[in-house]
């Protein structure tokens, strides 16, 4: 059943990468400062933090797979970086207030994907393995 776990959060954490970089690409609108300067919009930095919580979760699906022992903090780590992950996109950093910005179609992946290994985690620590909750 682990395996199936890790493979589950393995590929919610993939979508989150191909949703950033392929098929859901946050804004690349530029804000133009009173200055003049421009600077990219916050949805641009909420994407590249998403990508960095991404990575994370993907080695913790990996760790998961393999880990032995530790199985149980393995697994919290990936609940901490998926609610990282899900808050990235609506409190921490946050997209544009306009609907119509594509990064919303971006956030609904990602929250959806924290949503998904949050899920997967709590099942695989209530299983009873072995280093887990039950035993």
């Amino acid at each position: 059943m682990t395996a199936i776990i890790s493979a589950i959060q393995v590929v919610a954490a993939l979508c989150v990468l191909g949703a950033v970089k392929i098929w859901a690409p946050v804004c690349s609108g530029m804000l133009t400062l009173e200055t003049g300067k421009e600077v990219a919009m916050k949805c641009h930095y909420a994407g590249q933090a998403a990508i960095a919580v991404a990575v994370i979760l993907l080695v913790s699906a990996g760790i998961t797979f393999f880990a032995k022992s530790a199985h149980k903090l393995v697994q919290v780590i990936s609940i901490v970086g998926a609610v990282m992950l899900f808050l990235l996109f609506t409190s921490l950093i946050g997209i544009c207030a306009n609907t119509q910005m594509s990064c919303h179609t971006t956030a609904l992946w990602g929250k959806g994907a924290a949503i998904v290994i949050i899920i997967a985690a709590v099942v695989d620590l209530l299983a009873g393995k072995k280093g887990q909750i039950p035993n």
